[in-house]
């Protein structure tokens, strides 16, 4: 049974579908209607406006965007890109005035596409927020969402209820504006055969490779060539500020390894926490629903609960008809199929005037009608199952990892502070602080601020470290949080000013570069002039190698330039001609004789390319809704928004 609006919007059927898919009747859809009391449920303005704590660097419409928010929004999208991207993460990227731009930018957007959701009325009501949280398994205990694991899981991460609904509920009210542009999108039959055709496409070729030994003669480097371009160039050969540094981390998760948990305090957390382990009372019920929605007027509720009396009073004579009437007269079709079945379920599982009516029954009691948002209920209680606690023995291990883990948290709040005040009272020494929380200061090797390992990545922490004061005073920086529940203080105790490195110490360098650029313009120079004169029909005695067919798939014959080349070439008139520079320097050129085209389109061919384009168009359409809704409101960005680095 679903909670609807006066005016009910297609768009959220749409965005929501995907819950509705899995859902089974009227209890699946009014799964967690009581649980969502248990949550902060926030009103348009909470999620729209964001925290106002910051000051706002940029407005959109009636939205302000804080540096708070600006600065959450930068670290989430640079540990994205550290995740995504591995040991090839440069931290430096994301210092840059560039990409705090584009991320404000993405912010800017999705503020205009939030106020173009509320001004359509996209909006997730509580009970499909409740539900789609109730689905993830994450939140679940023995395939039930548990509210208590659902408020730990949370609460290791550094979130709340409330932050967390307000991330469902704007991804429900985005995915309402822009669904219509990615659904919208389709794919020309007649497109996708040329463009399969052309993937699918081979060349036969040969080729002839220009070794870098044929133009070794005409290169020339000379000092005087060496030094002007030492001196045009002097930024390439700066070695960059570096410092050592020792510091000490004060991690939550790492005190979880050294904590013990008694015998006793295992089974006082089973005794006082007994609900949590185990099933709880199951009761097994039926309905018939008259449905009326809670915003309906006065006569249209009267009307359903007339109908729904007159149900109860046939029933009270007739019991054995539940079941029939159920299929006939139900206005629930997933349970009305199913004899109103709705299945066996727990508190916390059903709206509360169900659920209290429910839990109130005796066995094959008939009871109504039951008022509740959705209409009035006529209830068949048709079984108990008493619930059942899990024995110590199973759950032992999950009470001593939760207990660990409290544990770790009030040992680290009980450090944080003292950690935190030892660190300053001691400010030209971190041995107090860490030999206070029984720790290690650590050493770091020689590094930069646009290289810097974990965990001095960390915009503060890098920040405070690398700045001139804590350089020239070697005094410790403040405990710094670096992601929940880890502190991390440091000082410098080493430090290198940037260094021009002198012409004698780069000047090989300097000619290997110059001579590998110069040989690399003499080949293609050379390859040019050979290329023309086989397009002129001048065939010049090449040793051209035996003929190969090529497809657009790098190999050893080809890389990734080479099949990029030979597919460019206009092979209209054959043989047509080519070349690329190759890695180990040499350039290669290829001559084009024969097209071969596919005799037939591979059907799995033709669906990666539809979903490719199919894709490729919906980027370019939401690029273009993107646009025009940001352009329909006033943006305002404040002088001073972006702090970064200029490239």
């Amino acid at each position: 049974m679903r909670e609807n609006s006066p005016d009910p919007i297609s768009g959220v059927e749409t965005v929501l579908e995907a819950i509705r898919k899995h859902a089974k009747g009227w209890l699946a859809k009014v799964i967690l209607g009581l649980i969502a009391v248990t949550f902060a449920l926030f009103g348009i303005d909470s999620y729209m406006s964001g925290d106002r704590s910051g000051g706002v660097v940029a407005e959109v419409g009636k939205v302000g965007i804080t540096r708070e928010e600006l600065t959450r929004e930068i670290q989430a999208q640079s540990d994205r890109l550290r995740e995504s991207l591995g040991p090839a993460f440069d931290p430096s990227m994301t210092e840059t005035a560039a990409f705090r731009k584009q991320v404000l930018d993405s912010l800017i957007e999705r503020k205009a596409l939030l106020l173009e959701a509320e001004k359509l009325k996209f909006l997730a009501p509580d009970s499909y927020v409740a539900a789609a949280i109730g689905q993830i398994p994450a939140f679940q205990q023995d395939g039930k969402f548990s509210p208590q694991r659902y408020e730990a899981i949370l609460r290791q991460n550094g979130r709340t209820p409330a932050s967390f609904e307000n991330e469902l509920r704007q991804a429900f009210m985005l995915e309402g504006v822009t669904s219509p542009v990615t659904l919208a999108a389709f794919n020309a039959t007649t497109t996708l055969e040329q463009v399969a055709r052309l993937v699918a496409q081979q060349r036969e070729i040969s080729w002839v490779d220009l070794p870098v030994a044929s133009v070794a003669d005409e290169v020339k480097v000379t000092p005087a060539d060496v030094e002007r371009h030492y001196a045009a160039n002097k930024p390439a050969f700066t070695e960059p500020e570096q410092i050592r540094a020792e510091y000490v981390v004060l991690d939550a998760a790492a005190l979880v390894a050294g904590i013990s948990v008694s015998e006793q305090a295992v089974r006082d957390y089973y005794a006082a926490n007994a609900a949590q382990f185990g099933q709880p009372e199951q009761r097994s019920a039926s309905h018939i629903l008259i449905a009326a929605d809670k915003d309906s007027d006065a006569a249209t509720r009267a009307k359903a609960k007339a109908k729904a009396t007159a149900l109860m009073e046939t029933l009270r004579k007739q019991p054995e008809r539940f079941g029939e009437l159920a299929r006939s007269t139900s206005q629930d079709p997933g349970s009305a199929e199913q004899d109103g079945s709705l299945g066996s379920f727990g508190r916390g599982m059903m709206v509360k005037p169900f659920e209290d009516a429910v839990f109130a029954m005796k066995p094959k009691e008939i009871r109504g009608p039951v008022e509740s948002d959705f209409g009035y209920h006529i209830i068949r209680l048709d079984s108990i199952e008493p619930g059942k606690a899990a024995p110590l023995a199973e759950v032992r291990a999950a009470i001593v990892d939760e207990l660990r883990k409290q544990q770790a948290q009030k040992t680290f709040a009980d450090l944080a502070d003292n950690f935190s005040n030892l660190v300053y009272e001691n400010a030209e020494s971190l041995q107090p602080a860490a030999a206070a929380a029984k720790l290690t200061v650590q050493q770091s090797g020689w590094m930069n601020a646009k290289a810097a390992p974990p965990p001095f990545d960390n915009p503060a922490l890098s920040a405070a470290l690398f700045s001139p004061e804590s350089i020239k005073s070697r005094q410790n920086t403040e405990a710094i949080e670096i992601k929940p529940g880890t502190l991390v203080a440091a000082r410098v105790v080493e430090h290198r000013a940037a260094r021009l490195r002198p012409l004698s110490e780069v000047s090989a360098e300097i000619e290997r570069t110059m001579r590998a650029e110069q040989t690399a313009q003499l080949l293609a120079k050379k390859a040019e002039a050979t290329i023309k004169s086989l397009q002129d029909g001048k065939e010049s005695g090449l040793d051209w190698t035996a003929f190969q067919v090529v497809g657009r798939q790098p190999g050893a014959s080809l890389d990734a330039a080479g099949v990029k080349a030979v597919f460019r070439a206009n092979a209209e008139k054959t043989p047509a001609y080519t070349g690329f520079a190759r890695p180990d320097g040499s350039y290669r050129i290829v001559r084009v004789t024969r097209v071969v085209e596919p005799a037939s389109l591979d059907p799995m061919l033709m669906e990666s390319i539809g979903s490719g384009v199919m894709q490729a168009q919906q980027r370019a359409d939401m690029k273009a809704l993107i646009a025009l809704v940001t352009a329909g409101h006033k943006v305002k960005i404040q002088p001073n928004a972006i702090e970064g680095r200029e490239d």
